[in-house]
């Protein structure tokens, strides 16, 4: 019997922009992920991830809004995409 192991990794990068730079970047994700490109690259810090996403993806979106009683308020907003690997990825054909 061959066992498939599966393998994670998680890249994690946070960092303090201004308004008009986080709308940049995140108009600059949508380009990248519209293309009919086969892979779509992901830039997280000082590093960038290629993925290969299929033609159709799950989006989660929240948005957490927290009065303070002292303080200012706090708003965070989550957006999660998710997908399963393309069939013919390069990951798929290492297989």
């Amino acid at each position: 019997m061959v066992a498939q192991l599966d393998m994670a990794d998680k890249t994690h990068h946070e960092t303090t922009l201004s308004r008009s730079d986080a709308g940049e970047y995140l108009r600059s994700l949508g380009v990248g992920l519209g293309d009919k490109a086969d892979a779509w690259t992901v830039p997280v810090g000082n590093k960038t991830v290629e993925t290969h996403p299929d033609s159709t993806l799950d989006l989660e979106m929240t948005v957490d809004e927290r009065s303070r009683l002292m303080g200012n308020d706090v708003t965070e907003v989550t957006v999660q995409l998710s997908w399963n690997e393309r069939e013919d990825s390069p990951e798929e054909d290492a297989r």
